[in-house]
């Protein structure tokens, strides 16, 4: 098994975790939040900063409850090469790109969710800051990378400095939901269990096929995890120095 692949069910383990311990405007997406260029911004990608994002992507997001335990909610683990890692667990923001979840785990639908304004063009914001919001609530966004060395928006004069996209998918895959007789022992990690000394049943995940739209493969519902690698971009302003 592969380190990205170990790393993206550890991560969507622990968001299950999380969850359980703690109690669509277009056809995969949403509201897309402003683009950076119609301000003058340029997005660079330098190769040093990367996510993974593991997540439940099955919603409502915005008109109820979410159809899964642990629907809408996920982990993100943020690197940035020569400083280190940022991680939290996120609730999906309503009106976002993601939109309402409503095809799941439905890999034809991530670069419209995660990664382009149109085709051809890539850089959408995670969560922000200022009217670049998305999918990522934009005070966990501003936090991450402030962990990271990394300014996004200067108080002192109101402005945005840098505002980060996904660029590129490294991969993708869906991990298979944990069965209903399952328990989170059995389908975490022996570390997590011992850590949070946790035996909480697993209440079952439905099969949410009747989501289906017609034929098309990218409006059919798909369960499991979604767990991405991305390559993190940087929209800025010329002459500003990005990581």
């Amino acid at each position: 098994m592969s380190t990205t692949t170990r790393m993206g069910l550890r991560l969507a383990a622990a968001a299950a975790l999380l969850v359980l311990g703690a109690g669509a405007v277009m056809a995969g997406g949403g509201v897309f939040p402003s683009y950076p260029g119609d301000l003058g911004f340029q997005l660079t990608t330098s190769g040093r900063v990367t996510a993974i994002i593991a997540m439940d992507p099955n919603g409502p997001v915005s008109t109820g409850a979410p159809a899964t335990p642990t629907g809408s909610f996920g982990t993100i683990v943020i690197s940035r090469k020569g400083v280190g890692t940022a991680a939290a667990t996120f609730r999906v923001e309503p009106d976002s790109s993601l939109g309402e979840l409503q095809f799941g785990c439905n890999l034809n639908l991530t670069n419209g969710r995660f990664v382009e304004f149109a085709p051809g063009v890539p850089g959408l914001p995670l969560g922000g800051p200022s009217i670049f919001s998305n999918w990522l609530p934009s005070d966990v966004t501003l936090k991450l990378f402030q962990q990271l060395g990394v300014t996004l928006f200067d108080p002192s004069t109101f402005s945005v400095v840098a505002i980060p996209g996904v660029s590129d998918i490294i991969s993708q895959r869906c991990v298979p939901f944990p069965k209903a007789k399952d328990t989170l022992d059995a389908v975490l990690f022996s570390d997590l269990i011992d850590r949070f000394k946790i035996r909480t049943p697993v209440v079952g995940y439905p099969n949410l096929s009747g989501n289906s739209v017609g034929t098309d493969p990218a409006t059919q519902w798909r369960s499991g995890f979604l767990v991405l690698e991305v390559k993190v971009g940087f929209w800025a302003q010329p002459g500003t120095t990005t990581p």
